[in-house]
């Protein structure tokens, strides 16, 4: 009762404003309303207002709610949208999870201003590697460390919607890194219509970047539609020296078969070049602030830029598909594949003599003189080298029989992923590695049997089955919507190294049965009340199953160890509210996880490499809050977000033989408090959009000894926006900038540490303190864009 208290209370506020409906955009052929992902959230129902629907070359209806970022939902569970009308107000360069940077539950750490790199993303105070992300059916999070990268997936200018689900899972959800909840992205639909869209980019820090796509419309009467498009990426490293490089292509081919049945081909290629930066501790920014990056020369050793590049390139393709079937009978599949290929940078200082393959030692001639002397030293290149190779297939039947929905589903999966340290010479050119990947070229070191030298070379084997069981149950002429489920998911793991180690084969077997309960009443045509019940997990990472040596000296750097699976159970109270002019929603929340695992991000053989660790159990409860309109005062449509989160950590955690205290201190990374607002403007003509969002302090350690203060992110946009001239449709320039006042200070803890200073264990033992690190938010920065529909 509370909350639809608060929904009725907030409601008045807005209903006396008129409703004006904005003037018409400039029309273009655009496709119809794309679907929704098959295997994501369902489509909520439409609502007809008055306002024209014509879209611009870029997608911009100018009517979506709160300027695209609220829509009405109609699931037993909080769900949060940003669509195109946002969307395509953002830089061209923005990734899937920068989008989301104004949503109650989420907020975004960018480690440059374009989204070229990627960004963090935390949710409800949990990290990005808790969050299952699909990508059109597909399940993109690594399936090695769960982490998500966003800058490896579409273009701005595709991508149609990405959907929140904080704490949840769909039934259906091909996920088994999902402790924190779920997100989906997708791609826009091609166009009925022949057509084609250019986009060129400039801005600070020598950006550069350019699109171009082209529709086919429909194919004659083959029911078929096709798009296709490139992107080319450039911008300088913001901090210090490098640059950032992205290659991209999207594609789409829909085949629309008979009313509600229809499949798909969806393919997006990506290659990029990304400079890492070296993130400072509290007292290093300090001292000093963005500055004391990593070095030009490479007479500076281990600091050299070019021994901290990340160079990647994948592909990841679908074929969703939803059949018809009649008789009730509704069919959805999505076979998939993805491959991946590329390596994070690292370098160390090796000493003849002292060179290990594993934790064997081997014979290496470092600098070529033909010998082998202790007292030669030389610096190698030691990067982190991945491969993947994963395919599956998610395939669902549903029965529709009276008021009951019966689901049944399967997903399997099955992947290889390698991981290894190739060690090669250094460039003697200009110090830089002969090859970025680090694995072939004339400069690969040999040992003296004329193998290559790797200091690590494991394969990761994994297989997933996930069965899945629903009901949903529709009563009270459809007012009452009840749905129950179960998900099986069984993980079959096997780690083989080939180079020694004290055990080269080891498995893991994972079963986790995961039920789930809703309920959906509509209290009238505007309202309504949920309560969600779901449980969710994270698989272990495959690193820890790990024994990792230095290549110079051998020593241990990284043992395997027992991490156990995350399970958390999460419960929802929410209320909606909707009108002709307003959308908003209020939902009340509370985890409980058990076997917490804490990702943290270190260096061994210089590289960087995600960690793992079980820190017991948590408890996370909260209130998120949005609410968006449709155009009022003629063209404005206002929106606005509040998060509360309390997240304590339950127990005291093991650490050197001793008890950390840390029960009932506050989680890492998790702010109390969230606040955003949005302002969008647009007559068809003129566009203004503004984003301002509130991140409250947070702590960098777990016995909260360190932290990091609050900060206000905000990002501006300016455009104008012609009509048709000529065969052009609606072209435009935008103007995009973000930091608008050029601040200095840390947006997120990158490395969590246990303690700062010397803390007593909870047995006497003084457990010695290290300093966590931060990433720092990119200053000033503007681009400025053209681009035009023809």
């Amino acid at each position: 009762m509370i909350s639809r208290r608060i929904g009725l209370l907030l409601a008045p506020l807005f209903v006396s404003i008129p409703y004006v409906s904005a003037s018409p955009l400039t029309p273009s052929h655009s496709a119809k309303t794309p679907r929704t992902n098959l295997h994501g959230p369902r489509k909520p129902e439409e609502i007809t207002v008055a306002a024209p629907s014509h879209k611009t070359s870029n997608g911009v209806t100018g009517q979506q709610v709160g300027g695209g970022l609220i829509r009405r939902e109609t699931r037993a569970g909080t769900i949060q949208t940003v669509t195109r009308d946002f969307i395509a107000k953002q830089s061209p360069t923005a990734n899937p999870v920068q989008v989301l940077a104004l949503e109650p539950s989420a907020y975004i750490a960018l480690m440059d201003p374009y989204g070229i790199v990627g960004g963090n993303m935390y949710l409800r105070g949990l990290p990005g590697d808790q969050i299952g992300w699909i990508y059109e059916g597909v399940p993109v999070s690594d399936i090695g460390s769960g982490g998500f990268y966003a800058n490896q997936t579409s273009d701005g200018d595709n991508l149609q919607q990405v959907s929140l689900m904080p704490g949840s899972v769909d039934l259906s959800t091909p996920t088994v890194a999902a402790a924190a909840g779920s997100a989906y992205a997708t791609l826009r639909d091609p166009s009925h219509h022949r057509e084609g869209y250019v986009n060129m980019t400039y801005g600070t820090y020598n950006l550069a970047r350019g699109l171009i796509r082209a529709d086919t419309g429909d194919i004659g009467h083959s029911g078929v539609r096709a798009f296709a498009s490139f992107s080319y990426t450039r911008a300088n490293n913001w901090r210090g020296p490098g640059t950032n490089m992205r290659k991209h292509v999207d594609f789409k081919l829909v085949k629309d078969i008979a009313q509600h049945s229809h499949t798909s081909l969806v393919m997006s290629y990506n290659d990029n070049t990304l400079q890492f930066s070296r993130w400072p501790t509290a007292s290093e920014f300090a001292r000093y602030g963005a500055g004391n990056d990593l070095s030009r020369s490479y007479k500076d050793g281990l600091g050299y830029h070019l021994y901290a590049l990340d160079a990647f390139q994948n592909l990841v393709t679908s074929a969703p598909t939803e059949l018809d079937l009649g008789h009730g009978l509704h069919f959805h599949d999505t076979p998939y594949l993805w491959w991946g290929s590329g390596s994070i940078g690292g370098a160390a200082l090796a000493t003849e003599g002292a060179t290990y393959s594993g934790s064997s030692p081997v014979s290496v001639d470092l600098n070529g003189d033909g010998r082998i002397s202790s007292t030669t030293s030389q610096l190698i290149y030691t990067p982190n080298y991945y491969s993947y190779h994963r395919a599956g297939n998610n395939a669902s039947l549903d029965w529709t029989a009276g008021k009951n929905t019966l689901t049944f589903g399967w997903w399997y999966e099955w992947s290889r992923m390698n991981q290894a340290t190739p060690v090669s010479r250094i460039n003697p050119v200009d110090g830089g590695p002969e090859n970025i990947y680090g694995d072939y070229g004339p400069l690969i070191y040999r040992t003296s049997s004329g193998r290559k030298w790797y200091a690590s070379d494991y394969n990761s084997f994994t297989q997933i089955n996930m069965l899945y069981l629903g009901d949903r149950l529709s009563l009270l002429r459809d007012r009452l919507e009840l749905k129950a489920g179960l998900r099986a998911a069984m993980v079959s793991r096997g780690i083989d190294s080939y180079v020694p180690v004290s055990n080269d084969r080891r498995g893991q077997n994972i079963f986790e049965p995961l039920p789930q309960v809703s309920a959906r009443y509509v209290l009238d045509k505007h309202s309504e009340l949920y309560v969600l019940g779901v449980t969710n997990f994270r698989t272990t990472n495959n690193s820890t199953l790990f024994e990792l040596y230095s290549p110079a000296g051998g020593s241990l750097q990284t043992a395997p160890s027992t991490v156990k699976p995350e399970y958390s159970i999460e419960e929802e109270l929410g209320y909606r509210y909707h009108d002709d002019l307003i959308v908003g929603e209020i939902s009340f929340f509370n985890y409980n996880f058990t076997n917490r695992q804490l990702a943290l991000n270190s260096y061994v053989n210089g590289a960087l490499t995600p960690m793992t660790l079980n820190a017991g159990g948590q408890t996370s409860r909260g209130v998120d809050l949005q609410i968006g309109t449709r155009p009022i005062l003629h063209h404005l449509r206002p929106y606005a977000s509040f998060e509360y989160l309390d997240a304590r950590i339950d127990n005291n955690i093991p650490i050197d033989g001793d008890l950390l205290p840390t029960r009932g201190k506050r989680a890492v990374s998790a702010p109390k408090y969230q606040a955003g607002l949005g302002l969008d403007w647009d007559d068809g003509s003129f566009f203004a959009n503004l984003g301002l969002k509130y991140i409250g302090a947070q702590y960098a350690t777990l016995v909260n000894d360190e932290k990091m203060p609050g900060y206000i992110n905000n990002n501006v946009t300016l455009g104008y926006r012609l009509h048709q001239t000529g065969f052009l449709h609606s072209p435009q320039v935008q103007i995009n900038m973000q930091n608008m006042i050029g601040s200095i200070y840390r947006n997120a803890v990158y490395a969590f540490t246990s303690n700062t200073g010397t803390v007593r264990g909870i047995y006497g033992t003084n457990i010695a303190g290290s300093s966590p690190l931060y990433t720092i938010q990119p200053t000033f920065a503007i681009s400025v864009s053209l681009s035009t529909g023809f």
